[in-house]
């Protein structure tokens, strides 16, 4: 089967949903109903198309058995609605529509499923190392403005993942006495979603605009206002620390506004809030008689707490604007050591060039992998087009992992960290290195010139990686590539789509490791074992027709997951479940209101 430009679609998808979401999602837009009721039928008889062993089932997972949640928005003439589902992954059959709902709303479907619900996630940290397990999801925050079909109840909300989803319908509860305007987007610009991996009732989101930030804490009651900061307080730029605690005074990485500025900058301080008051702020991080006028984290917190920023700094004694660089904060340090100039050998910073908008051109998500405290890198141009060196991060010292690749490209390409080797696809072939950038290997190569290399599957296991790879012809093969080459596997006529999570990782800003693997082949949906995928799969089901495109929301823990199915010509999604463990266990989600765009929430 020829998919006929599957790939240049899922590029086109691609592309509409960077412009769309600004961020690092999964590819691709939404979409309506599959053909077929999506049961999976019971012959299972695709298996030899497959060109793999069909297995029974998939053993291995995270055993996750919490409740999962999607979103149904639909418009009519009163406007665009949408509603929180739950799913009783013992009985998915089992679904429960959210009493706290969104109704007469502007924003269209698919910015509601998109921007209306976020995860919060916990963890078993340990205390020594960072290191993580058991890593889930939570609790779905969500906004609102209606109970039970009333204007009685607005603002945030929470629903639970745990408990009987039969005996009590997990109903969402109003935190906070925030008005429905204020909440609408927990994605705008400027929100910052600070989870508390020990206790999601301490995580907090922050919002609003410069000298205007607020605060609310998910234990917050319906009665209780957000907290306000100090008007000085222009933004959050990053969680001071990552791993939660019992303390009730969480800090950030800010900037503020200062009477001393002399550049029309602003300060990097310490900015906070505690439960009882506003906020804190610490002395003025950067070097002596300097500020910026930029400040980004690159990528989260490392297992030590340090944080790598990049930052536009200027000199107050000449206020010259200057090329971003890359610095590392410490917070375990004095005041005065904690920020420091990342360097190479020849004591030469590392440079972020500036793109059209005026500000340093950042790594996507896709082009940024870690193995343990190092980081690897590529900063690729909005066109996705050129040549571009690769970077490799640790401590205060850079160096060049690769120098002038062809282009990972913008929003298909990837970087993948593991096994103490780093793959990158760079122009149309796939390379590998090793971590300090020798032994070069390209593993494999398309004949298409433009994203022939694809992959919304960003982790590794035993050191296998999932892309998908397109020919000339418009022909797509999911390739299983061991990171040294020593190992492969083709799957013609197939793409990757997702992956689960072991629910283990290194911190819980590296969670890449992969336990099963998920691909479509006309409508079919299967699955492999991230470790072995030569083992065979588990065919989930069939939708009974082929659709534009089948994607997950992240990766989450299994064998219960949803997936997202864009049918062929249509521009609203539609849910499915799924369950590794049992073969033919894929089903349509349905609700008890009109169907609209149906979107998984991210994590599940």
């Amino acid at each position: 089967m020829t998919s006929h430009g599957r790939i240049t679609g899922l590029l086109a998808l691609a592309l509409a949903g960077a412009v769309i979401t600004g961020c690092g999602e999964s590819s691709g837009g939404g979409g309506n109903g599959a053909g077929g009721n999506g049961s999976g039928g019971g012959d299972n008889e695709s298996g030899a198309d497959w060109n793999l062993s069909q297995l029974p089932g998939l053993e291995g997972d995270a055993d996750n058995q919490d409740i999962l949640y999607f979103s149904n928005s639909y418009q009519d003439d009163d406007g665009n609605h949408s509603s929180l589902y739950a799913i009783n992954p013992a009985n998915p059959d089992s679904i429960f529509r959210q009493h706290l709902t969104v109704e007469g709303t502007g924003s269209s479907p698919e910015a509601l499923g998109r921007t209306l619900y976020r995860p919060l996630y916990e963890a078993d940290i340990d205390e020594n190392d960072g290191s993580v397990d058991n890593y889930r999801v939570s609790d779905v925050l969500f906004a609102h403005n209606r109970e039970s079909g009333i204007a009685s109840s607005e603002g945030f909300a929470r629903a639970s993942t745990d408990g009987d989803l039969i005996v009590n319908g997990q109903m969402g509860v109003r935190v906070s006495s925030e008005n429905f305007d204020n909440a609408l987007s927990l994605r705008s610009v400027g929100a910052l979603l600070r989870q508390n991996y020990v206790d999601a009732d301490r995580a907090e989101i922050v919002y609003g605009g410069a000298n205007n930030q607020t605060h609310v804490r998910m234990n917050f009651g319906a009665n209780e206002d957000p907290l306000g900061t100090s008007p000085t307080l222009i933004e959050y730029i990053a969680p001071y620390s990552h791993v939660g605690s019992d303390d009730n005074i969480y800090r950030y990485l800010s900037l503020k506004s200062d009477d001393s500025t002399q550049c029309n900058g602003y300060f990097l301080t310490r900015g906070g809030s505690r439960a009882d008051s506003t906020s804190l702020t610490v002395e003025n991080q950067l070097p002596a008689a300097s500020e910026t006028n930029y400040a980004a984290p690159l990528g989260g917190p490392l297992t030590d707490n340090t944080q790598y920023l990049v930052l536009n700094v200027l000199s107050q004694s000449d206020c010259q604007d200057k090329e971003a660089s890359l610095w590392r904060y410490d917070p375990s340090l004095a005041v005065e050591f904690r920020l420091t100039q990342v360097l190479n050998e020849a004591n030469e910073p590392l440079l972020f060039p500036t793109g059209a908008t005026g500000f340093p051109i950042m790594p996507a998500d896709r082009h940024l992998a870690r193995e343990g405290n190092v980081l690897f890198f590529g900063i690729a141009s909005g066109s996705g087009l050129g040549q571009q060196d690769l970077y490799r991060v640790e401590g205060d010292s850079w160096s060049l992992l690769a120098e002038q690749e062809n282009s990972l490209g913008f929003y298909t390409g990837f970087i993948i960290a593991g096994e103490g080797r780093v793959a990158a696809s760079v122009g149309s072939e796939v390379v590998s290195w090793d971590a300090a950038g020798n032994d070069r290997k390209v593993l494999d190569d398309s004949t298409t010139t433009f994203a022939g290399i694809m992959t919304d599957v960003l982790g590794s296991r035993n050191g296998w990686i999932y892309y998908n790879r397109a020919d000339h012809t418009g022909q797509d093969h999911a390739v299983a590539m061991k990171m040294d080459g020593s190992d492969s596997l083709e799957i013609a006529d197939a793409q990757w789509f997702g992956a689960s999570s072991t629910g283990k990782g290194d911190s819980v800003s590296n969670m890449t490791e992969l336990s099963e693997v998920f691909l479509w082949r006309d409508g079919y949906i299967g699955a492999v074992i991230a470790s072995n995928p030569g083992l065979g799969l588990v065919v989930l089901g069939d939708l009974g027709s082929t659709p534009d495109n089948v994607l997950m929301r992240g990766m989450a823990p299994g064998p219960h997951r949803l997936i997202e199915v864009l049918p062929a010509g249509e521009d609203e999604g539609r849910v499915y479940y799924i369950n590794t463990r049992i073969p033919n266990s894929l089903q349509a989600m349905t609700v008890e209101e009109p169907t609209g765009h149906q979107r998984p929430v991210d994590g599940f």
